[in-house]
C-alpha cells in the first residue's frame, strides 16, 4: 500500500512540475484590448477652432488619462496609493496646462469616444477614485499623503492655486460629477 501511495505521489509531482514549465498559448498572453476589438468612432471636428485642444497639452492629458486607465484599480490592495500618485500627476498637469475648460472637456470626450458604455462606466469609477485622491491632496494633510507615495520631490506641490475649474471640467467630462472630498469648497 505504501509503494502505491509513493508511486502516485511521485507521479503527481512529475505532472505538476511539467504543468508549471509549459508556455501558455499565445491567446492567453494577449492583452484584453487585443482580444476584444474596440471600434474606432469617427473623429468629430470641434465646433470652432477655439475649442480645438492645443496638440501638446491635449496629448499630455491623453497620456495621463491612459495612465489612469491602465493603473487605477479601485477596490484592490494598494489602489489608494496608486490613486494618490495619479492624482499628484493630474494636479501637476493642471497647474501647467494652457487648455481652457472647453478644450479639456473636448480632449476627455475624444479619449472616451472609442469606449463602449460599459468601459465608460468602469472608467468613471477609476476617475472617481483619482478624484477622491485629488480632493485629499488639496487638503491639509497633503504632505503626509505624498510622503506615503514617495514624497513631494518631483511634484509642483503645494497645489493651493490648483485650477479647480479645470479639474472639475475634466472630472465632469469623465463622468464624475464633482471633485470628491475637496475640503476647500
Amino acid at each position: 500500500m505504501k509503494r502505491i501511495f509513493v508511486i502516485m505521489l511521485a507521479l503527481c509531482l512529475v505532472c505538476l512540475c511539467g504543468c508549471g514549465a509549459a508556455e501558455p498559448p499565445e491567446a492567453e498572453k494577449a492583452p484584453l484590448e487585443t482580444l476584444i476589438p474596440i471600434e474606432e468612432a469617427p473623429a468629430e471636428t470641434p465646433a470652432s477652432a477655439a475649442e480645438a485642444p492645443a496638440p501638446a497639452d491635449a496629448s499630455a492629458l491623453t497620456a495621463i488619462l491612459e495612465e489612469i486607465r491602465e493603473r487605477s484599480r479601485p477596490g484592490t490592495a494598494g489602489s489608494s496609493l496608486t490613486a494618490l500618485e495619479l492624482g499628484a500627476g493630474l494636479l501637476d498637469w493642471a497647474m501647467q496646462t494652457e487648455l481652457d475648460e472647453a478644450q479639456i472637456r473636448a480632449a476627455v470626450e475624444d479619449f472616451l469616444a472609442p469606449m463602449k458604455e460599459i468601459e465608460r462606466a468602469g472608467y468613471a469609477l477609476q476617475m472617481g477614485s483619482v478624484s477622491g485622491a485629488v480632493g485629499r491632496l488639496l487638503g491639509e494633510d497633503a504632505e503626509a499623503l505624498l510622503d506615503d507615495v514617495g514624497g513631494t520631490e518631483g511634484t509642483l506641490w503645494p497645489w493651493e492655486n490648483a485650477p479647480r475649474e479645470k479639474l472639475d471640467a475634466l472630472f465632469d467630462a469623465a463622468g464624475v460629477n464633482e471633485l470628491v472630498n475637496d475640503p476647500n469648497q
